[in-house]
């Protein structure tokens, strides 16, 4: 059984938003607002660019200020980590909302699906395969260094998988069978083979993000849901071509 191709995933996408844009977009409304103002910044940098060269000569002159890290405190540390814990609940909550959609076409979907991650029913999992996997990621990311970032990436797309595989464990009524850290193996082992096929799929939606990023954020109201919805069907698909042999302890237990 062969694997979706880029094309078939992104038809099959957009095959189960027809007639459901509209709960779709509510879902994404967080992301796409963050989106369009990111977008809004990127067009209106350009213009500025255009126009005013002065920032532009002022970070030739002073390339140490331009290229410098920028240090924090323990206390903004902190709130960097929350953040991003609150950017992750959110966007697992999406994609556990968009394949159930992929799954089932007529499966509800609103904006109260971007906060299921924070239900009672999936708390506890999201927050401990986030924190597991911000641990690993530090360690990776200092392993790295001398691969100027390409191992941290392709850990990146190794665990990228996790949550999705604890949703459709739990769905199986199998998930507390297993260690949350478990997920991410499950994770690693799904995708041995397939990172640099995600990865391609990813890079085939940036044109799309481009567009967003140069129309004052105004194209991600579409661009984001369909980029979601792209990434989410490659697990889908993956899951349900090569889930059984490569993980077995989830997908095995599917019976025809």
């Amino acid at each position: 059984m062969y694997n979706a191709t880029i094309s078939e995933l992104k038809k099959g996408t957009l095959n189960s938003y027809k007639g459901n844009w509209g709960g779709v977009i509510k879902a994404n409304i967080i992301p796409i607002i963050t989106s369009v103002m990111t977008g809004f910044s990127i067009s209106s940098a350009i213009l500025v660019a255009i126009f005013h060269t002065k920032a532009i000569t002022h970070a030739a002159s002073n390339p140490i200020d331009a290229m410098s890290p920028q240090f924090t405190s323990g206390t903004q540390a902190a709130g960097n980590f929350l953040w991003t814990a609150i950017v992750v609940f959110i966007a697992v909550g999406i994609q556990y909302g968009i394949l159930d959609l992929l799954k089932r076409k007529n499966q509800p979907i609103g904006f109260r699906t971007a906060f299921q991650a924070f239900t009672k029913k999936y708390f506890v999992s999201t927050l401990a395969i986030y924190i597991l996997q911000f641990i690993f990621f530090i360690g990776w990311g200092i392993l790295s260094i001398p691969t100027l970032g390409i191992l941290y990436l392709a850990k990146t797309l190794a665990y990228s998988q996790s949550y999705l595989i604890y949703k459709d464990a739990s769905d199986l009524g199998v998930a507390e069978k297993y260690e949350y850290v478990n997920f991410i193996t499950f994770s690693r082992q799904l995708m041995d083979g397939n990172k640099w096929r995600f990865f391609l799929v990813q890079l085939s939606t940036f044109g799309w993000w481009l567009l967003g990023a140069v129309t004052f954020g105004i194209a991600f109201i579409w661009v984001t849901p369909y980029q979601t919805g792209v990434f989410t069907n490659f697990y889908k698909d993956l899951a349900e071509k090569q889930g059984a042999k490569k993980v077995p302890e989830v997908f095995g237990t599917i019976t025809e």
